[in-house]
């Protein structure tokens, strides 16, 4: 349906009236009460996102990542070591690249180990008094110690 607004012609066609006229008012209440209950049935019809739920989403695009790494390097990695017995160094304190001797024992004291304790041991300081005395003198501490608190525990303390 043509709306001209040219008053010249006998199509003008007044769609929205400007006047203060109740009929007017309670076409234009009735519409807003119309236009109210959609909104509100929109409302409840979708789902309210919670902050929990936002927060869940943030979690998932951040492990992302790490799960496309995991999959991607590691798991593949151990897969080629248990199969074919070559290991892939991956990080720097890993065992270097090559074939793995499956036969090969199993020595958790080996001479690289050891050397590393004897170079600690050298280069560690004493914390305390205690760690630079000789037997013969924490020996002698300990049981000054256990003798001072059993005389603690038999005598009544006075406050």
């Amino acid at each position: 349906m043509p709306m001209y607004n040219d008053k010249n012609t006998n199509l003008f066609f007044n769609w929205r009236p400007n006047d203060n006229s109740s009929i007017t008012n309670l076409r234009f209440r009735l519409e807003a009460s119309k236009w109210v209950n959609a909104v509100n049935s929109a409302q409840t019809r979708l789902p309210k996102g919670n902050f929990v739920g936002e927060l869940n989403n943030v979690g998932m695009f951040l492990s992302l990542p790490l799960v496309l790494i995991f999959l991607i390097f590691l798991i593949p990695i151990q897969i080629i070591k248990g199969l074919f017995g070559f290991n892939i160094k991956v990080f720097p304190g890993d065992e270097p690249t090559g074939w793995i001797d499956k036969n090969a024992p199993i020595v958790p004291d080996s001479a690289r180990l050891k050397y590393l304790k004897e170079q600690a041991a050298k280069n560690r300081k004493p914390t305390c008094e205690y760690d630079s005395m000789s037997e013969e003198e924490k020996m002698k501490l300990v049981n000054f110690v256990k003798a001072e608190t059993a005389k603690s525990k038999t005598s009544p303390q006075s406050k």
